[in-house]
């Protein structure tokens, strides 16, 4: 369910080490069922169906495969993307819910680091299809927080603190997508409304008058732009989820006064 990435481009820096023995401290401290992924190879572990390595002699397409899998049979999976700079890796970081890059020296490095994973989901298809498939479409995401995605962590960091934090990160996830599944079915129901009923079918499923029947000409707004109806539907979604209907109208006046001013 919630992938931690370890990462540096430094090598010997102990990521394996590290991510191993905060592995072994979720087992040992929490009742949440934990598995571990090894980009490189295990020398001195045993390995099982929850304990995997060489991961980089997978194919991407098989990589996908597993950790969808894993992910839906553990709660945390610790992914070692062990110390070195490769292609294969950065494919795979932007799927992970926390990345540590180990090293406080690496900071600028994180940052751009993160720069390019943000980059990547935007204009890399597959790798935003990788997320979508294996998160759920981030438009639905209640929380977006950056010192949630990525954090840095001192080589010698106690293992105690980064599984702490971890775990909190895990509880905050778990909840997150809770509501996301709330949201996903609310979703579906208003877009099996008829097209020409929505609002009377947004009433009827609870949303006020008043916004029901703003969020139904701002979708009219969307579709006279070129917008297509249900990509409308998806996008304003959440301001109609998460925002006041003051909120809403805010946003739709400034909207029309910002295509007044184009024309």
């Amino acid at each position: 369910m919630y992938l931690v990435g370890f990462y540096s481009p430094k090598a010997k820096s102990g990521v394996t080490e590290l991510s191993l023995s905060v592995y072994d401290w979720l087992k040992a401290n929490t009742t949440l069922s934990a598995a571990f992924i090894s980009y490189g190879e295990l020398k001195k572990e045993e390995t099982s169906n929850e304990l995997v390595h060489e991961f980089a002699k997978l194919t991407l397409a098989e990589q996908k495969r597993k950790v969808k899998r894993m992910k839906k049979e553990y709660d945390i999976i610790i992914y070692d993307a062990s110390s070195q700079l490769s292609e294969g890796v950065l494919k795979l970081l932007p799927i992970v819910d926390r990345l540590f890059v180990v090293g406080e020296e690496h900071k600028e490095f994180a940052v751009k680091l993160h720069q390019i994973i943000k980059l990547n989901k935007i204009f890399d298809k597959r790798v935003k299809n990788f997320i979508t498939h294996l998160q759920g479409s981030k438009t639905f995401i209640i929380q977006e927080n950056e010192g949630h995605v990525i954090g840095f962590s001192h080589s010698k960091k106690e293992t105690n603190d980064i599984g702490q934090m971890i775990y909190t990160d895990y509880v905050t996830y778990y909840i997150n997508q809770k509501l996301i599944e709330e949201n996903e079915k609310i979703f579906k129901k208003i877009k099996r409304i008829p097209k020409e009923e929505l609002f009377k079918g947004l009433y009827e499923l609870g949303i006020d008058f008043e916004k029901a029947l703003l969020f139904q000409k701002y979708v009219i707004l969307r579709e006279a732009l070129g917008q297509n109806y249900n990509e409308a539907l998806e996008v304003l979604f959440p301001f109609l989820i998460n925002n006041s209907f003051e909120e809403l109208l805010e946003k739709f006046k400034i909207e029309i006064s910002f295509i007044t001013k184009l024309k």
